[in-house]
């Protein structure tokens, strides 16, 4: 029931931990990318920089779980209970990642949304 009640904010830790690992990872990369100055340097004369556009779409995706994250666990505060639905798309996205990426943090998805997506039996009330 613990995990349950803190989807939310274990979602919100995968979105940080994404972040950090990402900067860490990419400090290189993001290094050259403010020595060319950040405005339009992603692509620029046809050239496309695949490592920029890896770097700043890892940081997306990284503060996207952490407002999901914050989102699921205002729902779990005030409804008690989350929609099973995005257990089941957590888990079918960390199965897919790592499917084909077995050495990365997808098994925290697969993990996180299989709690999500059989919530704790509430009480019935007596009606």
């Amino acid at each position: 029931m613990w995990a349950y009640r803190r989807c939310g904010w274990l979602l919100v830790a995968i979105g940080v931990i994404h972040c950090a690992i990402g900067l860490l990872l990419s400090w290189g990369i993001l290094a050259a990318w403010s020595e060319a100055g950040w405005w339009h340097s992603i692509e620029r004369s046809g050239v496309m920089h695949m490592d920029r556009f890896a770097a700043l779409w890892f940081q997306v995706a990284g503060v996207s779980w952490v407002l999901l994250g914050w989102l699921t666990q205002q729902w779990l505060d005030r409804l008690g209970t989350a929609p099973a639905s995005l257990g089941w798309a957590l888990l079918v996205m960390g199965l897919l990642v790592a499917y084909v990426l077995p050495v990365s943090g997808a098994w925290l998805f697969v993990a996180l949304g299989l709690r999500m997506a059989w919530s704790p039996r509430q009480p019935r009330s007596a009606a």
